[in-house]
Parts: structure tokens; C-alpha cells; sequence
């Protein structure tokens, strides 16, 4: 009687523990907005070092680096219904670009997209044939072609109902990165080269159209 009470405990319990592990999985944080067809734009979070983006290049031994600073990015995207797991984010500008503290570095999407997962990861996607062009004056471009997902990107809710909005981060490493010879007067490109992006806060602000805020959340 003993053993059977054991028995039926012990399968109650496994039966408990994998109802709280499909509980978890169906309760996994996506974007929600308060409207289907709900735009989202990515705007800079302030006008200090909180926006930045920064983007180390660094060859296979770690001696050497390259570092991109761009003032803010911009961008939008779109979801059809008023909860997802991904958003991807199109029509993206970097602002205001230097290398090693100075000025003049243009950043050329070409057409490739970031595509965002709730589970905190980026993938970057291009057109055939195409890649992201960091060029620096003098004829140096660093070249960064589609890969991912990659980690990790987080999400902030802030702001409260009816007007929150969400905060992204990232901290995204390795990044396969190319350089052509002129890239050499920075860095080998004889090497390897990986690269490391982080930043400040982008903060992504849900609509109904241009203009016309929605609600907009992480949970």
C-alpha cells in the first residue's frame, strides 16, 4: 500500500513538473500592441550616449580593434496582428557615424533588415548578393553579411497603459565582418574579423499610423 502510494506521489509530482514546464512555454514574453496592424518605429532614446550604437571590429588575436560610433538609428516595422513573437525592422538609417572618434563613416544597409525575436535574439537579413557597408573615408569598407540569430537583445517595457512603449538593448556578438585592403591602414584584414555591437537605448514606440501612438509592450 505504501509502495503504490510512492508510486502515485512520485507520478503526480513528473505529472506537476511537466504541466509548470508547458505553463512556462505558454507563457513566453512576446511584443504586443493595442491595435492589429500596429506600425512600430524605432527612434533614439534621447540625444546622449544613452542612444549610441558602438560596433568593435576586432581580428582573431584580439590585438587589434576598430571602433564605429553612431549617434542613433532609426527604423520601422509592421505586425498584422496585435501580438507577436517577431518584429522585423526595415527602412534603418544610422546617424551622425564616426570611426575611432572621428567623423565621416556612412553606414549602407543595401536593403538588409534586422529581424527581432522576443527570445532575445537578431538576425540579420539581405537581399541576394547583398551585405551592410560601414564605409570610412578613404576608401575603407568593413562589410557584414546575413547571419544569425545572434544574441542577446533585451526588451524594456516603460510607460504605462495607454501609452507605454518598449526599450531594446544589444549586446550581440561575434559578428562576421570583412574588410577590403584599404581597411588595412585600421586593421589586418588578413585576419579574421569579428565584431561586437552594443548601445544604449532604442526605443520603439507602437502606432496605429505615422504619428498616432498606440499602446505598445514586452510581457
Amino acid at each position: 500500500m505504501i509502495r503504490n502510494l510512492k508510486v502515485l506521489l512520485a507520478a503526480a509530482m513528473a505529472l506537476a513538473a511537466i504541466g509548470a514546464v508547458s505553463a512556462g512555454a505558454a507563457q513566453a514574453a512576446e511584443f504586443h500592441c493595442s491595435v492589429a496592424n500596429c506600425r512600430f518605429t524605432a527612434l533614439p532614446d534621447g540625444t546622449g550616449t544613452t542612444a549610441h550604437h558602438v560596433f568593435i571590429v576586432e581580428n582573431a588575436t584580439k590585438t587589434e580593434q576598430v571602433s564605429f560610433t553612431c549617434n542613433e538609428l532609426r527604423g520601422e516595422g509592421t505586425s498584422a496582428t496585435t501580438t507577436t513573437s517577431e518584429v522585423t525592422l526595415e527602412a534603418i538609417k544610422y546617424e551622425t557615424c564616426k570611426v575611432n572618434g572621428s567623423s565621416g563613416v556612412v553606414v549602407d544597409m543595401n536593403g538588409c533588415d534586422y529581424l527581432f525575436k522576443a527570445a532575445g535574439t537578431v538576425t540579420i537579413k539581405c537581399p541576394e548578393g547583398k551585405k551592410i557597408e560601414v564605409t570610412v573615408p578613404g576608401g575603407c569598407v568593413f562589410s557584414i553579411a546575413a547571419q544569425g540569430p545572434l544574441s542577446t537583445i533585451g526588451y524594456t517595457t516603460i510607460g504605462t497603459t495607454p501609452n507605454r512603449e518598449v526599450t531594446v538593448t544589444a549586446n550581440v556578438s561575434p559578428i562576421a565582418v570583412t574588410g577590403n585592403a584599404t581597411c588595412n591602414s585600421l586593421i589586418n584584414t588578413g585576419q579574421t574579423l569579428t565584431g561586437t555591437y552594443t548601445t544604449g537605448n532604442t526605443k520603439v514606440t507602437g502606432e496605429t499610423q505615422a504619428g498616432v501612438m498606440a499602446d505598445a509592450w514586452f510581457l
